[in-house]
């Protein structure tokens, strides 16, 4: 798809750089949970950082502190490039917010 834009102006949501540590499984083996970290984080999505292991399809759930969501993997940064063991993802729940509460006014 061309439309002259940029993929950062493709983005349906305003995104800002936060790291926030996180839990992640695979939806379903939800006891299989293994330590991650956002860079970034939207109102229904986030790019993680240092995961491996993971392909692009797949559904993962993703925990912060007491809250948890569905997210579906839509990209994983190319080996060897800037974004090599990032991955970005998209929430499945767009109605539950599992990042900090302080967060949630920054993503208008």
């Amino acid at each position: 798809m061309s439309l002259g834009l940029t993929f950062s102006q493709l983005r349906r949501d305003n995104r800002i750089t936060v790291v926030l540590p996180v839990k992640i499984s695979p939806h379903n083996e939800p006891t299989k949970v293994r330590p991650a970290c956002t860079c970034e984080v939207s109102a229904r999505g986030a790019k993680l950082m240092k995961v491996e292991g993971i392909g692009e399809g797949d559904i993962l759930w993703i925990a912060r502190h007491t809250r948890r969501a569905k997210f579906k993997v839509v990209w994983i940064g190319k080996s060897g490039s800037d974004l090599d063991g990032q991955i970005g993802v998209e929430s499945l729940e767009p109605e539950k917010f599992i990042w900090d509460d302080d967060l949630r006014g920054k993503f208008a």
